[in-house]
C-alpha cells in the first residue's frame, strides 16, 4: 500500500509539473504550428525548409524536416515535435537511422537564441556558439548516416510514437488535429517528469557524474568546474550557467574554465531527458546518447586544446613584452 501510495504521488506531482511546463510551451508552440499552417495554405513550406535542403540531404533526411529543425533552432525543442505528425503524412516511412540523426541535430543545436543567449552572460562569443553547436549538429549527423549505411543497420522502420494522424480537409478538422498532437505532448511531457523523478529517486544522475568526472578532468576541466559541468550535463544549460555565473562572480573558476565549460554543455546537456524525449521520435536512445556525449567530449577536447594554447601564448608574449 505504501509503495501503491509513493506511485500515486509521484504520478500526481509530474501531472502538476507537466501543467507548469506547457503553461509555458503551449503559447510559443501554437504560434508555430498556425505559422506552418499559413505556410502549408499558401504551398510556402517547402520554399521555407529550401535552405536547410541541402544540409538535410547531406545527412540523409528529407528536405521536409529542414522545418522541424529550424523551428527546434529558433523556439524549442517541443516547438519542432509539435511539426512532426504534419511533416510525417508528407514523406516515406522514416528508417531508425533517420529518425536517430534527425534527433540528433535537434539535441545538439535547438533553442540557439536563447541559450546562446545564457552563453553570451558567461562570457562566451554567442556567435561562436551558434556556428559551434551548428557544425557539431551537421557533422554528427553526416557521421551517423554514413556509418549507418555502410554497415547496413538501423535501416528498419522507426517506431514513432508521434502518431500521424489524417484530418479531414477543413478548418475545424485542421483544429481537432493539432488539438491531439497537443495532448500527445502533454503526456510525453508529463511522462518526461515522471523519468526524471525515478530518475533522481533512483540516484541515476549521480552516478552519471561518478563516470563522466574523471573524462572531463582528462579535458582539462579543473576540479573545481568538474561539478558545474555535471550539473548542466544532468539537468540543463540553464542550471549549468547560472553556476557558472556566479562561480565567475566569486573568482571560483577562470575564464578559461567557464569557457571550457559552457561550450562543452552548449553540446550537451540535460542529457537523459532531452534524450528519453527525442528517443520518442524512432530514433535509438543510445545512437542519441552515445554520439551526441562522444562529440562534445572530442569537440570539446579540440577547443580546450586550441583555448589552452592561445592563452599561454598570449601569457608569454606578456611575459616578454
Amino acid at each position: 500500500m505504501f509503495k501503491i501510495h509513493l506511485m500515486t504521488q509521484g504520478l500526481i506531482a509530474s501531472i502538476k509539473d507537466g501543467v507548469l511546463v506547457c503553461k509555458r510551451l503551449f503559447p510559443m508552440i501554437i504560434s508555430v504550428v498556425v505559422f506552418v499552417k499559413i505556410l502549408s495554405e499558401l504551398n510556402l513550406i517547402q520554399y521555407v525548409a529550401m535552405p536547410l535542403g541541402p544540409v538535410m540531404e547531406t545527412m540523409g533526411l528529407p528536405v521536409e524536416f529542414g522545418l522541424v529543425w529550424a523551428a527546434s533552432m529558433l523556439v524549442n525543442i517541443y516547438s519542432g515535435l509539435a511539426l512532426v505528425p504534419g511533416i510525417l503524412l508528407m514523406v516515406p516511412t522514416m528508417t531508425v537511422e533517420q529518425m536517430t540523426v534527425l534527433g540528433l541535430i535537434i539535441l545538439i543545436a535547438h533553442s540557439l537564441i536563447l541559450e546562446t543567449k545564457i552563453a553570451g552572460q558567461c562570457g562566451l562569443s554567442m556567435t561562436f556558439q551558434v556556428l559551434l553547436r551548428l557544425f557539431s549538429a551537421w557533422a554528427a549527423g553526416v557521421f551517423v548516416h554514413y556509418f549507418c549505411m555502410t554497415l547496413g543497420i538501423w535501416q528498419e522502420p522507426a517506431a514513432i510514437l508521434f502518431e500521424a494522424k489524417e484530418t479531414t480537409p477543413t478548418f475545424l478538422g485542421w483544429v481537432l488535429g493539432e488539438c491531439y498532437n497537443l495532448v500527445q505532448i502533454f503526456v510525453i511531457i508529463c511522462a518526461v517528469m515522471m523519468c526524471n523523478r525515478l530518475i533522481n529517486a533512483l540516484r541515476i544522475s549521480e552516478l552519471v557524474g561518478y563516470v563522466l568526472s574523471p573524462v572531463l578532468r582528462m579535458l582539462g576541466i579543473s576540479k573545481q568546474a568538474v561539478n558545474i559541468v555535471i550539473v548542466g550535463l544532468v539537468l540543463g544549460i540553464l542550471y549549468g550557467s547560472g553556476v557558472i555565473i556566479q562561480a565567475v562572480k566569486e573568482g571560483k573558476i577562470s575564464s578559461a574554465d567557464a569557457f571550457s565549460t559552457m561550450s562543452l554543455m552548449s553540446l550537451a546537456h540535460a542529457l537523459i531527458e532531452d534524450t528519453i524525449l527525442l528517443s520518442l521520435l524512432g530514433g535509438s536512445f543510445w545512437g542519441l546518447l552515445g554520439v551526441r556525449l562522444v562529440f562534445a567530449i572530442i569537440i570539446g577536447a579540440g577547443i580546450n586544446a586550441v583555448y589552452s594554447q592561445r592563452h599561454h601564448s598570449v601569457t608569454a608574449e606578456k611575459g616578454t613584452a
